[in-house]
């Protein structure tokens, strides 16, 4: 029976051979099946998002959406390009567990105009990921790598070579010229993790933020299905962006779809009350007593 200590020298053989594969000469489907040999009897962190969890969904633009398909997850026919946990042709709802990295993920610049979504979970979320979150410091001024580094070191060997290794694959920076191929060993991981059948989804580094942020790639199965709802449509534009700030300007705002998906905007900036939904009336102090 092999010990401990010939497994992780195995893992790390096999972790070491797919950091070099030259990506370009490997299909997604086969870069699949090494991935899937590689977790072979390995355990991930499954999290479960309970109901009423707020995510965020950004897309670059001026544009007023005018129903709730265009600020969900495309139609297959626009997948143009392979993004991180998705290939071309295959829609993958991405979003972000909190509010600022839609801006850095669509490398906005000062005076730029994004359409930024609030959406809320109905029903629990069945999430897989590969780093520590939950052990991570909750600080926007710490360095994402340092802050990584340190959530992993809590880790036992070998959990925490796997996870070293599936959270880089995550969050290494893709530029335009490379993307078609460097791509292709996050979308085999995500693939590997079954999104839609074992899983909602996958949660994950944001590769844009230089702090610690998390990204989710949800199936769209989570939309159709309802476990997913939109609470409110905000258009802004972006006054000034810092290395892990953003100042933004609120320009129109949209509340809740109506029963058609249609989407009805305000002709004002958002507010705090109107994204929670409330109703405004009057209340006067006579004699007393609030009459409201």
């Amino acid at each position: 029976m092999p010990t401990l200590s010939s497994k992780q020298s195995t893992l790390k053989r096999e972790i070491h051979s797919l950091q070099h594969l030259d990506l370009q000469h490997y299909s997604i489907e086969e870069l699949c099946i090494r991935v899937q040999a590689l977790l072979e009897g390995h355990a991930l962190r499954c999290l479960n998002f309970p109901a009423g969890v707020s995510l965020y969904r950004g897309i670059a633009g001026a544009h007023r959406p005018r129903c709730l398909q265009e600020v969900s997850y495309p139609p297959a026919g626009r997948v143009h390009h392979d993004q991180r946990a998705s290939r071309a042709g295959v829609p993958m709802f991405y979003c972000s567990a909190t509010w600022h990295p839609p801006f850095f993920e669509a490398g906005v610049q000062p005076q730029d105009p994004i359409i930024i979504s609030r959406w809320q979970t109905q029903r629990p979320l069945r999430i897989v990921t590969f780093a520590p979150a939950e052990l991570g410091v909750d600080d926007p001024h710490t360095d994402r790598d340092t802050a990584l580094r340190r959530a992993l070191s809590q880790l036992p060997a070998p959990v925490r070579h796997l996870s070293n290794f599936l959270t880089r694959a995550f969050t290494k920076p893709v530029t335009g010229q490379d993307e078609a191929h460097n791509y292709r060993l996050s979308i085999a991981i995500a693939e590997a993790c079954q999104l839609g059948t074992a899983f909602d989804g996958l949660l994950y580094p944001s590769a844009a933020m230089p702090s610690p942020a998390h990204n989710l790639a949800l199936h769209p199965s989570c939309i159709d299905k309802g476990k997913l709802t939109l609470q409110y449509v905000e258009a802004l534009r972006v006054n000034r962006v810092e290395t892990e700030s953003l100042d933004v300007c609120s320009l129109d705002f949209a509340g809740p779809p109506a029963p058609d998906g249609r989407l009805t905007w305000q002709g004002r900036p958002g507010n705090w009350i109107l994204r929670e939904n409330a109703v405004a009336t009057e209340c006067h102090f006579r004699k007393g007593k609030w009459e409201v």
